[in-house]
């Protein structure tokens, strides 16, 4: 996992590497990281036109590595340009541009070269951004690069100005920085490399950890065995959905489609009887359970908790119920139960708050997090969340005594011991009707297979399990979005098309 950290935590030990190793030392360090990413973007090109560089330079460190960044490319024999936006600029970092070859002029004598530019560096405030600061206006389809922080981007909120300067990558210096995960950065960021430049955080517990691709498929892989090829469809897991109403009858369908496309072993689906032929006939994969089966399957699976006896091993519970009349009877049973669940969209209004032996992933949005506290007599408004949706997801996880993964650009999946984990799927075409449901399917699935949850038997699965396996059916969903977008407008039945195909990268 990457572990990301607030921007006090950042400048203390930047400031410790500053006394160690000098500041000219560590701007160049973290100049050559910059000057790498843009040989690569420039190597992206596809013109046969000369590469040119052009860096808007502000008046702090981040301006100074703007500038030795652009005297090694300058000593590469690639073109430069350094336009400075401040009255002044970091004096040995000019210096060491003009002795490169490199040419220095105010912003406003050489703005009309930027349409001309190949790859434009960005690194005009950095850290030291301040709400209000002047921002220049640069040509559509410019190429950006920024340099640790776009600029208009608070480091440590995640608030952006409307005209903030939008990075294709950004190259951030020491650590990952909160600020740039949170809020709007994930829509501004563009792909993010961490240049650590060997800071010590040895003795700095991060704010929270990053869960990005690579790791989800280290997670993944913790209990896997080349034996898992030979399990029969009850031992990979068999799903419980309690879904579905007259009025909602797709989301149901959608959470159904997406645990078969994922691979689940079987799918038992509980659903309204006027909408189980439409169920059957769209997913004929499933199985229906009705409320007598439930009560046999929750008593077998006392018995073998989640091992292969347990004639269910995990439920997904909530997507396209009916808030008027949920099945609260059936719904609370299983509540009762020690299966793992993930709780979704009408679930959320019924699901108990207080202790319970189930573990549990609570999957809401911002207003249904809004809700889910106010029944648990907590007020907060949706500002609040926003403004910081760790401690306000936190709570939640304490009142309802399960993992919340609070959806958004930014996910933040908070365990009820405090712990949090972070994913940034960047596709923000999953903000889509019914997208939720496909996360759904996807995280039941998980939940249900004892060789990735590790666990067997008479034991249920750990919180700190729960919480991995949650971030990983993010980083699944975000990557489906992705693919999905690659190819135009992203809806969920799409989502679910490019499902296999995804499973397929992790491991499936």
């Amino acid at each position: 996992m990457i572990s990301v950290f607030s921007v006090a935590q950042i400048r203390g030990v930047e400031a410790q590497e500053i006394s160690k190793r000098g500041e000219a030392s560590l701007m160049k360090h973290a100049a050559s990281e910059l000057a790498s990413i843009a040989n690569h973007m420039l190597a992206e090109n596809l013109s046969s036109e000369p590469a040119f560089v052009i860096g808007l330079i502000g008046p702090g460190n981040n301006g100074g590595d703007g500038l030795y960044a652009l005297a090694e490319l300058q000593q590469q024999n690639i073109s430069t340009l350094a336009l400075q936006y401040s009255d002044q600029v970091h004096a040995e970092a000019a210096a060491a541009y003009s002795a490169a070859g490199g040419t220095l002029t105010d912003f406003a004598d050489g703005a009309n070269e930027l349409a001309n530019a190949s790859l434009v560096i960005d690194a005009i405030y950095g850290l030291g951004y301040r709400a209000g600061s002047p921002l220049p206006q640069l040509p559509a389809n410019v190429r950006v690069l920024a340099c640790d922080v776009p600029s208009g981007l608070n480091p440590e909120t995640g608030e952006a100005e409307d005209n903030v300067l939008r990075a294709e990558r950004t190259v951030t210096f020491g650590g990952m920085k909160s600020g740039l995960l949170t809020g709007d950065a994930p829509l501004v960021t563009g792909e993010i490399t961490v240049a650590d430049l060997d800071f010590d955080f040895s003795s700095i517990a991060p704010a929270t950890q990053l869960v990005d691709e690579g790791t989800a498929i280290e997670l993944l892989n913790q209990h896997r065995s080349w034996r898992d090829a030979a399990r029969h469809k009850y031992q990979r897991g068999v799903l419980g959905l309690i879904a579905g109403s007259e009025l909602y009858p797709g989301a149901a369908q959608l959470t159904a489609k997406a645990a078969v496309s994922c691979g689940v072993g079987m799918l038992r689906t509980h659903v309204p009887e006027a909408i189980q032929p439409l169920v059957a006939y769209l997913v004929p994969e499933s199985v229906p359970l009705d409320d007598q089966q439930i009560k046999e399957a929750l008593s077998s699976s006392r018995r073998q908790i989640h091992g292969k006896g347990a004639k269910i091993s995990a439920w997904a519970i909530g997507p396209g119920l009916d808030g008027r009349t949920p099945p609260t009877g059936v719904i609370a049973e299983v509540f009762a139960s020690r299966q793992p669940a993930v709780i979704d969209a009408s679930g959320l209004e019924v699901v108990p708050a207080g202790p319970s032996e189930q573990p549990r992933v609570l999957t809401p949005h911002a207003k249904e997090l809004q809700m889910l506290l106010s029944r648990a007599g907590v007020k907060v408004s949706p500002d609040e969340i926003a403004q910081d949706p760790i401690r306000w997801t936190r709570w939640a996880a304490l009142a309802y005594n399960a993992v919340v993964l609070l959806k958004g650009p930014t996910n933040y999946i908070v365990a009820p011991n405090g712990s949090s984990l972070i994913v940034t799927p960047s596709a923000p075409g999953l903000a889509t009707a019914g997208s939720g449901d496909v996360l759904t399917g996807i995280l039941g699935y998980l939940l249900s297979d004892s060789s990735i949850t590790g666990t067997h038997g008479v034991r249920t699965v750990p919180n700190a399990r729960i919480m991995e396996l949650t971030a990983c059916a993010a980083v699944i969903h975000g990557q489906v979005g992705q693919a999905a977008a690659e190819e135009g407008p992203v809806s969920a039945s799409k989502l679910i098309d490019f499902l296999p195909r995804v499973m397929k990268r992790f491991g499936f």
